[in-house]
């Protein structure tokens, strides 16, 4: 059975406030009366509850995390990143998975707000005004990671989706491709859409027809947008708004009889792990993912320590990889 603090305060002797003032680092207890406490700690085993020690304090130690989808090999680089850089500011972290469900997103920021931690770092599915608006009557500090918005109270981190998706067309079409198709992730993704409308100017610029079909950021997405697309006609290129579109893509490339990069050339985003392990392998936009969760928490414990009060938009610097694809 769990040594509690009234245990504790019997065994040495002491009032529960006094087991309270030490855990919390009062100054004002005296030495000798500190040192009787923590030997009875240690004796007993006792280990505060660190819920009930925030609630004293009005702070907390705790951070949520919320992810769209833990599945997708890039958002786990993000959390690693998160947690080490928690950690070492003495932090914990609470990380919940909402699979792109918005209702479940909201649910889980309630969940974390009642669970009195001290803030938030959201990587939301849906980002847009009213979202925002709900997000600033919750007074509580967050940073939207992997997402770009300005003007808002809000710390944002992440590079820019816009620039790294035209670079990769424009690379495209400066080795003469001009029949290019564009695998999107969901609209209503604000990195997704960013990509398709960095893909489209590009493309109208360049006096090339747009090609595009919307998915979602999974391999069988992928697979089966490429299918249907070479069902109709085959494209000499194909940006995939993420690397996992890309792998399901060149898959149905492949079963097709094409070569890649021979007959068909292939971008994707992100350069997860698979990226370097597929035959040929993908070549892909690089982004920072672990910095993106390091910088997230950094900017989060400013806020929360008060630290820093206004908000600050860190875009953080993307790679082309050019590999065999």
């Amino acid at each position: 059975m769990k040594a509690t603090i009234m245990d504790v305060a019997n065994h040495a002797g002491v009032s529960k406030a006094t087991v309270s003032r030490v855990i919390n680092n009062n100054p004002k207890v005296k030495d000798h009366i500190r040192q009787l406490v923590l030997k009875s700690i240690e004796e007993l085993g006792y280990h505060p509850n660190a819920i009930a020690r925030n609630l004293a304090n009005s702070t907390s130690n705790v951070i949520g995390l919320i992810l769209p989808d833990i599945t997708n090999p890039y958002f786990p680089i993000i959390a690693r990143g998160i947690e080490d850089a928690a950690h070492r500011q003495g932090f914990s972290l609470f990380i919940s998975n909402t699979d792109n469900s918005p209702s479940t997103e909201q649910e889980y920021i309630k969940k974390m707000i009642s669970q009195q931690v001290g803030g938030i770092i959201l990587i939301s599915s849906i980002l847009d005004e009213y979202k925002v608006n709900e997000l600033t009557e919750l007074k509580i500090p967050f940073v939207l990671c992997d997402r770009f918005i300005t003007n808002t109270p809000f710390d944002t981190v992440s590079i820019d989706h816009y620039k790294a998706s035209y670079e990769a067309v424009i690379h495209l079409i400066q080795k003469g491709h001009q029949n290019i198709c564009h695998l999107s992730g969901p609209s209503l993704v604000q990195s997704a859409e960013m990509r398709n409308q960095a893909y489209c100017d590009a493309m109208h610029e360049h006096n090339l027809e747009p090609n595009i079909r919307i998915g979602n950021f999974s391999y069988e997405s992928g697979y089966q947008l490429m299918k249907s697309i070479l069902d109709e006609s085959t494209p000499t290129a194909v940006f995939a708004a993420n690397d996992l579109i890309a792998l399901g893509a060149m898959n149905a490339i492949q079963e097709n009889r094409l070569r890649i990069p021979q007959d068909v050339s292939v971008i994707g985003f992100d350069d997860i792990l698979f990226a370097q392990m597929s035959n040929p392998k993908l070549s892909t936009i690089s982004v920072p993912a672990y910095q993106i969760g390091v910088t997230a928490v950094d900017m989060l414990v400013e806020r929360i320590k008060g630290v820093r009060s206004t908000a600050k938009n860190q875009v953080l610097e993307h790679k082309f990889i050019q590999r065999e694809s």
